[in-house]
C-alpha cells in the first residue's frame, strides 16, 4: 500500500507552513483540496489568494491516481460461434394501440355587433384620458383655506408676488393646458356619444343618433324645450338633460278633488 500523503509533502509547504494550516483546522490534504482559495487566504497569516490557490490545485493532484483504469477488451466470436446462423426471433404480436378521444367541438360565441361611436373612438387615447382625468389636481382658489369669504371656486392669481402664478412647489396646481384630455375624445360623453349643445329645433336635423348626443342650452326656456325633445324622439336622438317632469293634467286634477268630496 501507499503512503498516505500529509501537509508537509505539498511543494512550497515547509513545518511553519504546515503549522498554520493546521491552526486554521486543515489537518489533512483532503481537507485542503476541499477548501476555497478566497477563505484560505483571510485564514491564513501571510497567504495571498493565488498561492492559496496553487496549494489547492497541488493537493487536488496528489490525491488522484496517476495509473489509468484498464481497459476491458470485448472477446472476438469464435469461427464456430461464426458458422452458426441466428436464430430468428418470433415476432411480438403488435399490440392495438388505443384509440384517442375526439374532445367535442367548442361552439361559437355569436359576434356582439360594436356600436358606431366606439367604433369611431381610439381606446389607446380613451386609456389616457381616463388616466390624464384620474390624476387631475382639484383647483381651487388661491386663498380660500385662508378666507372664510373666498368661495372654493377657481379664480386666475394675478399678484405680482403670488406664489401659485409662479407654480411654486407645495402650493395649489395653477391650471393650465398641459392637463388637458386628448382632443380626440375631449368632448365625448362617458357613454362615447359626442355631446352637441342645442338651442333650435332645427340644430337637431343633421344629427347621427348612432354618434350624436343632445344637450339642451341652459338659456331654452319650456315651450322650446318640448319642441327639441319632440325633434329628438323623431329621429331617436339621446337628450342628455331632457328636465321635465311628469306633470298632472287638469282632467286628473278635477277627478281627485271629486273623490275627496266624496
Amino acid at each position: 500500500m501507499s503512503k498516505k500523503p500529509e501537509l508537509i509533502d505539498l511543494p512550497g509547504v515547509g513545518t511553519k507552513q504546515e503549522e498554520k494550516l493546521r491552526a486554521v483546522g486543515i489537518k489533512t490534504v483532503l481537507n485542503l483540496s476541499r477548501a476555497k482559495a478566497d477563505k484560505l487566504a483571510e485564514k491564513v497569516e501571510g497567504l495571498s489568494e493565488s498561492g492559496a490557490a496553487k496549494l489547492i490545485e497541488a493537493a487536488q493532484g496528489l490525491l488522484t491516481d496517476p495509473t489509468p483504469a484498464k481497459k476491458i477488451e470485448k472477446k472476438k466470436p469464435t469461427k464456430k460461434a461464426e458458422a452458426k446462423p441466428e436464430k430468428k426471433k418470433k415476432a411480438a404480436p403488435k399490440k392495438e394501440k388505443p384509440k384517442k378521444k375526439v374532445a367535442p367541438k367548442k361552439k361559437k360565441k355569436p359576434k356582439v355587433e360594436v356600436p358606431l361611436r366606439v367604433q369611431n373612438t381610439d381606446q389607446r387615447v380613451l386609456r389616457i384620458a381616463r388616466r390624464k382625468k384620474k390624476h387631475m389636481p382639484k383647483f381651487r382658489h388661491e386663498q380660500t383655506h385662508r378666507w372664510i369669504r373666498v368661495s372654493d371656486n377657481w379664480r386666475k392669481p394675478r399678484g405680482i408676488d403670488s406664489a401659485t402664478r409662479e407654480k411654486r412647489k407645495g402650493r395649489i396646481a395653477m391650471v393650465s393646458s398641459g392637463y388637458r384630455t386628448p382632443k380626440a375624445v375631449r368632448n365625448l360623453h362617458p357613454s362615447l356619444y359626442v355631446e352637441i349643445r342645442v338651442h333650435n329645433p332645427s340644430e337637431v336635423e343633421n344629427l347621427d343618433p348612432d354618434v350624436h348626443a343632445v344637450r339642451i342650452g341652459a338659456t331654452v326656456g319650456a315651450r322650446k324645450r318640448l319642441e327639441i325633445l319632440a325633434a329628438a324622439d323623431a329621429k331617436l336622438l339621446r337628450v342628455l338633460n331632457p328636465g321635465i317632469s311628469d306633470e298632472i293634467g287638469e282632467e286628473d286634477l278635477f277627478t281627485d278633488l271629486d273623490l275627496e268630496e266624496d
